[in-house]
């Protein structure tokens, strides 16, 4: 009989553990993704963007919004403005980093880092009547984002970041 009982406790605490694994993966991913080993030129909190909720408190001096729809995933933006002029805009989604010098122009002139599903990114794109400025104003606020989800994600109870780091290899190929 105890036996039994020893074997029953056991495998309710082993469901337990299996089921508050992916809970504080969901949980402490920007976390995670900011404490990861990664590239030069991979930022692994961006592809985090989509499907996950970032607090404003984790990045202090920028907007963050859900543009997603009221009912579908979570599409989180991150925007900061009056940079280098007034009404000039910066804002970050899951697939961009954008920099306009003016607010109403976004759609004729910004320049703009693309990154793939994994983060990374190799390409860029500028349009006519852009500041020379904007490639390093946009990579700069691109690690200033970096550093503040560092230092404000509050770190997990338990750190599964090994679980994390191989399941963002997966994931995010």
């Amino acid at each position: 009989m105890k036996k039994t009982i020893i074997i029953f406790i056991s495998i309710v605490i082993g469901l337990f553990v299996l089921i508050r694994i992916p809970i504080n993966l969901r949980s402490n991913a920007y976390y995670y993704a900011t404490h990861m080993p990664h590239k030069k030129n991979q930022y692994p909190f961006v592809p985090v963007l989509l499907g996950h909720w970032l607090p404003e408190k984790y990045v202090p001096g920028y907007q963050t919004k859900n543009y997603g729809a009221t009912r579908g995933p979570v599409m989180m933006q991150v925007s900061k403005r009056n940079i280098k002029e007034k009404n000039d805009i910066f804002m970050l989604t899951e697939h961009t980093a954008t920099y306009a010098p003016k607010e109403g122009d976004w759609l004729i002139s910004r320049y703009g880092i693309y990154f793939d599903e994994s983060g990374t990114y190799d390409d860029y794109s500028k349009d006519k009547g852009i500041p020379a400025y904007s490639k390093e104003l946009v990579t700069r606020h691109l690690k200033n984002v970096q550093n503040e989800i560092k230092q404000n994600a509050p770190k997990p109870k338990v750190n599964l970041q090994w679980i994390w780091n191989v399941w963002f290899k997966i994931h995010y190929r």
